[in-house]
């Protein structure tokens, strides 16, 4: 289950700016909520309440198991929330003066990243340890991450500043040889390395599919200047999204991760004849597209929903 927000802003007729937040399932790529928000709105407001409302939006009997979130989730609620409902967590975490002193400790043991196949990757290591927030908040790892900086000089201004405070919050550390960023998280049984990599995984099932949510199905501007009315555009942009998402897993994996303008040109643009014979309707199309065709209908015959 992964709880994203898109952190740029979207915009609307008359140029004002909206920010929405979107939860998407990563398995089915489907949304599940979506909160349609002025873009003046904090990014970091009421994230638990939109995260239940992502659970109260799934079927009856199923539960999130694994969270994904921005730096906008980096809060004590939700942590705690998660060890309360057994929810594993990837949270991208928020830098402050004391964990810049701890991250810049020189007698850190720093090991090498490595990637999905086992192999050190060049320039990036990581260590682990312990952290909390809040006054009583539940301990969990931090998982840091630097990376050597090449051909460019980075100048850190040592800022440890506030969002709500109409200051900046910041999300890493930068330094004359390497910037730093850090997970909160509670898969001890992963290593840094699987951490790291299952976070950046927010890449392709929840950046992307906002992507193709504005560029593909209209919800990249709103029609008008009415806040309520665009709000009802945007469920409908959703909904058609997850039609789409939907009739994507029924497709072969060819079209898992394809977006509608692929599907469209490949499948739904396929000119065939459809002529009924008695009682038989028979479809008529070019040797080629046989074996394809013949695979989707077959998904989509034995396809059945669940039961909410």
């Amino acid at each position: 289950m992964i709880a994203n927000k898109d952190d740029a802003q979207w915009t609307y007729k008359g140029n004002k700016g909206y920010m929405p937040m979107v939860g998407h399932i990563a398995q089915t790529s489907q949304i599940v909520a979506s909160d349609f928000r002025p873009g003046n709105t904090s990014p970091s407001k009421d994230n638990l309440g939109f995260i239940k409302q992502c659970q109260s939006s799934l079927p009856s009997g199923i539960k999130i198991n694994k969270l994904r979130i921005d730096a906008a989730g980096y809060q004590a609620s939700i942590i705690d929330d998660c060890f309360a409902n057994q929810i594993e967590f990837a949270i991208r975490a928020k830098m402050c003066q004391s964990l810049r002193n701890i991250i810049l400790n020189k007698n850190n043991q720093w090991q090498p990243l490595v990637d999905k196949q086992g192999s050190f990757i060049e320039g990036q290591d990581t260590f682990k340890m312990q952290h909390f927030i809040g006054k009583d908040g539940k301990v969990f790892d931090l998982v840091v991450q630097r990376k050597c900086i090449t051909g460019q000089v980075q100048l850190d201004l040592n800022l440890d500043l506030d969002h709500d405070n109409n200051t900046q919050n910041l999300e890493q550390i930068a330094t004359e040889q390497y910037i730093y960023r850090a997970i909160a998280t509670n898969l001890d049984y992963l290593s840094d390395g699987e951490i790291i990599h299952f976070y950046n995984q927010r890449a392709e099932d929840s950046e992307n599919r906002i992507k193709e949510l504005k560029n593909d199905f209209g919800a990249k501007q709103m029609p008008c200047g009415d806040f309520n009315a665009n709000a009802l555009y945007f469920d409908i942009c959703a909904l058609s999204y997850n039609l789409f998402a939907l009739m994507r897993q029924l497709l072969p994996l060819e079209f898992t991760n394809k977006r509608a303008k692929y599907v469209r040109n490949r499948l739904y643009a396929i000119a065939v004849k459809v002529i009924q014979h008695g009682r038989q309707v028979i479809v008529k199309c070019q040797a080629q597209y046989y074996d394809l065709l013949t695979q989707v209908l077959n998904n989509i015959k034995a396809f059945k929903p669940l039961l909410s």
